[in-house]
């Protein structure tokens, strides 16, 4: 496979969302990355709905498919001995290894970083873990939702101030530890480069969260106060959703030269807007009804289309709220090549998102290769990479070991 990192292998022995996507990240650029997963069943994910349609099957999980392109797949059960001898041989010629066992796990399989350096000196392991490789929290264990908890998004991020804290879908603290693990995968390199030698290292889910700037450490260092929960639910200029003829909008007070709400009032023809006391955010909250009441008939009028074309062109700015539907139907993303089309076995052709950035022009998801079928590679690593007789990989596969 082409692509900038297509000198490196990886193998990824993970079972969790963020050390799936961290290999992906280094999939999608190229990287030869093995998927190890366990005989039978295979990754957890595979289990997961929702299904291509609606039928469940461990080759059509849309969370396995999306979280798994580029890859080769094999099955492995690393906690037979048998099957560990193989990791090791396959980790011999390996550059990183992404791993998402609780920590202390590795080292009791005998693949700690320490034994995966005597076979080669020159790997690189990923650990990623709720709450890193030490420390008292070290050993509990955790989802999105509490490293969110913990990680206090719950308290000052997502949400509102007046109701229950609220946590944010779709896994994105693992997504976070993932790019966190991908980044510290390309300073890694780099070191390697100058020492010839790997390293071991330990990304924390909860730590990912913490480290964001828009989390609850950066205000609360700088001010000593702790902040509270924004959220969406009064604040019509900065953040609230509000209808027009045929969908939503998200306006903002963002392209506005500093005198936000007399651009907005003189677009929208509606003086009202250039009462002082809509001047400030903080005014802007407290008046919110009030607000609502003077944008929203205005925005009543407008189509979603219409209203972004003659906001934009005026230097405001205003956010689209898209169904899917309509973002995969983006005429801007496809005039990009945003999308890629991946053929797979078992679901047939489906458009996959790219990797979001392009590299000289060009979509810098380098592969086109969907996620692999549970074992599928076997052969092909196992046997023509490892030198494995079929007989060998039929007595393995009887023991259950692939």
């Amino acid at each position: 496979m082409s692509g900038i990192l297509s000198e490196l292998r990886v193998l990824e022995l993970a079972n969790r969302p963020s050390g799936a996507f961290c290999a992906k990240l280094l999939a999608d650029q190229g990287a030869d990355t093995i998927k190890v997963e366990p005989p039978g069943w295979g990754d957890q994910s595979r289990q997961e709905p929702p299904f291509i349609g609606e039928v469940p099957h461990p080759d059509r999980s849309s969370v396995f498919l999306s979280f798994n392109t580029n890859k080769r797949g094999i099955t492995l059960d690393v906690e037979q001995a048998e099957g560990r001898k193989l990791f090791l041989r396959l980790s011999q010629s390996a550059d990183i290894v992404i791993e998402s066992y609780r920590p202390g796990r590795m080292a009791e399989l005998v693949l700690d970083y320490e034994t995966l350096a005597q076979e080669n000196p020159r790997v690189i392991l990923v650990s990623i873990t709720y709450f890193g490789q030490d420390g008292p929290y070290a050993d509990y264990q955790g989802d999105d939702l509490v490293a969110q908890a913990m990680g206090g998004y719950l308290y000052a991020v997502t949400g509102s101030a007046a109701k229950p804290p609220m946590g944010t879908a779709l896994q994105q603290m693992e997504i976070t530890a993932a790019r966190n693990g991908a980044v510290a995968v390309m300073a890694a390199l780099l070191r390697r480069d100058q020492t010839e030698r790997g390293t071991h290292i330990d990304v924390s889910t909860m730590e990912a969260a913490v480290s964001t700037p828009s989390g609850l450490v950066h205000p609360y260092t700088y001010t000593g106060r702790n902040p509270h929960r924004g959220g969406s639910d009064g604040n019509v200029m900065d953040g609230m959703h509000l209808p027009t003829l045929d969908g939503e909008v998200t306006l903002t007070t963002a392209g506005t030269g500093g005198r936000p709400m007399q651009a907005w009032a003189e677009f929208l023809e509606e003086p009202g807007l250039t009462d002082p006391k809509f001047a400030t955010r903080g005014g802007r909250m407290e008046h919110w009804e009030e607000l609502h009441s003077l944008v929203a008939p205005r925005l009543a009028q407008w189509t979603n289309l219409d209203l972004m074309r003659e906001t934009m062109a005026r230097g405001l700015v205003i956010g689209l709220v898209q169904t899917p539907t309509q973002v995969v139907e983006s005429p801007h993303l496809e005039e990009r090549g945003f999308f890629v089309e991946l053929d797979h076995p078992e679901t047939g052709a489906m458009l996959y998102p790219g990797s979001g950035f392009f590299i000289d022009g060009d979509n810098a998801m380098a592969g086109n290769r969907a996620a692999p079928q549970l074992g599928e590679h076997n052969v092909e690593i196992l046997g023509g990479e490892l030198g494995l007789s079929l007989r060998e990989l039929g007595l393995l596969r009887a023991a259950r070991v692939i």
